[in-house]
């Protein structure tokens, strides 16, 4: 493993330059969720010129390869998300989205580059390769779609993938370093969404209206109290109420006959989840008795955790160590829909990949206007790919 390990390390020096090309131009032309026309023709032309096949799933956007090694094996599978934001840039990059109001915010054109180098690289070690892999472009990650629709055309078979591995930049993660996380890496993703409905009048008056309003308030502090007071102090949840809709149209003194309330719950355990959804259920309901109004709640969970397992740890361990320096790092109650994959029953595992440099303003979060990510995120990444499979296809022979 250590020849294998000096060759992609070799591969990732000499060809750093073009994988960091290849990144800025996709930087320079975002495209958005199921939109991803253009790039999805660059990577079916990219993936061609590297002798790869092109899988057809039916898929209008996004694009899965498939590079047969030189022995039958383990299918290992990469995936990438391919899909920015609806955001006007204010990096200062001199390599700036020329798309008005799109903007790859979240670093997916980091992920995509980054596999098509790990795609180049693997290309040109075939002959090592005992096994196969499969590329998985995907789009539509930031409205939590896009894993969903893949699974739909079942991605994960024909050939059936054994292992799948996954990245994200991180800002949090200093650039030079990749996160090799045991257990959950980010947080289930719910959504809550729920209407209080009262009697409207004059807010002069208020005796003759049952205010919604006010319940409402009482059931946004309310709902904090399940973090502080249910849940327990070596778990951890978010209650976040983000969006409150009430009187649209109306003047300052008018009491509306109803409050739209829509928020996210994060949390890392199935059992913490479900005391959530049960408490903000009673919460909305007795509080809305109380007041004197009636209510309506939903809870959707969009997400699952994403997790990594025990069985392909020591793998990317290894994998990381070879191209980088790995570190253990703090979850995060952002959420992934690399989660969905999980569904496959193929152990999966989720690196975040350093972009973090505070000397070239490297530090914004994902979908901040500011945000880019450290350059050396990209060969990174690469080589970070490319060494996962190898190293878990010997997991897998073993």
């Amino acid at each position: 493993m250590s020849d294998i390990a000096e060759k992609v390390r070799t591969l990732m020096s000499e060809h750093e330059e073009d994988f960091v090309n290849m990144f800025k131009h996709l930087h320079r032309h975002p495209e958005l969720s199921f939109q991803e026309f253009e790039t999805t023709s660059l990577l079916k032309d990219y993936l061609k010129s590297l002798d790869i096949e092109i899988l057809d799933y039916g898929l209008e956007t996004g694009v899965i390869g498939l590079l047969r090694g030189a022995e039958d094996g383990p299918c290992i599978g990469l995936r990438a998300d391919i899909d920015a934001l609806p955001l006007l840039e204010e990096s200062g990059c001199d390599y700036a989205s020329v798309v008005p109001g799109r903007m790859h915010a979240c670093g997916h054109d980091v992920h995509t580059s980054a596999l098509m180098g790990a795609a180049y690289i693997l290309s040109q070690l075939r002959s090592e390769i005992k096994g196969s892999v499969k590329f998985i472009f995907q789009p539509a990650e930031e409205i939590n779609l896009g894993a969903k629709k893949l699974m739909e055309h079942e991605v994960m078979f024909r050939p059936k993938v054994d292992a799948l591995f996954g990245i994200h930049n991180s800002t949090e993660v200093n650039a030079g370093e990749v996160a090799v996380k045991r257990g959950p890496l980010m947080a289930a993703v719910d959504r809550i969404e729920f209407t209080i409905k009262g009697k409207g009048g004059h807010g002069g008056i208020p005796q003759n209206s049952i205010d919604p309003v006010v319940a409402a308030a009482s059931v946004i502090m309310s709902a904090q109290t399940i973090v502080s007071r249910n849940t327990g102090p070596l778990d951890s949840a978010v209650v976040s109420m983000c969006n409150i809709r009430a009187g649209e149209g109306t003047t300052n003194n008018v009491i509306p006959d109803s409050v739209t309330v829509l928020g996210t719950v994060r949390t890392y355990r199935r059992e913490v989840q479900d005391m959530v959804e049960r408490r903000l259920g009673e919460i909305i309901n007795n509080v809305s008795q109380a007041y004197g109004c009636s209510s309506v709640f939903r809870y959707l969970r969009e997400l699952p955790v994403t997790e990594n397992g025990p069985e392909l740890y020591d793998a990317a361990y290894r994998a990381v160590s070879a191209v980088a320096k790995p570190m253990d790092p703090q979850p995060s109650g952002g959420g992934e829909d690399f989660s969905i994959y999980y569904a496959a029953g193929a152990p999966c595992f989720f690196y975040w990949v350093g972009a973090r440099n505070e000397e070239t303003g490297c530090i914004w979060p994902w979908h901040s206007p500011r945000f880019k990510a450290d350059l050396r995120a990209v060969t990174i990444g690469a080589g970070t790919y490319a060494m996962s499979v190898f190293t878990a296809i010997e997991e897998l022979r073993k």
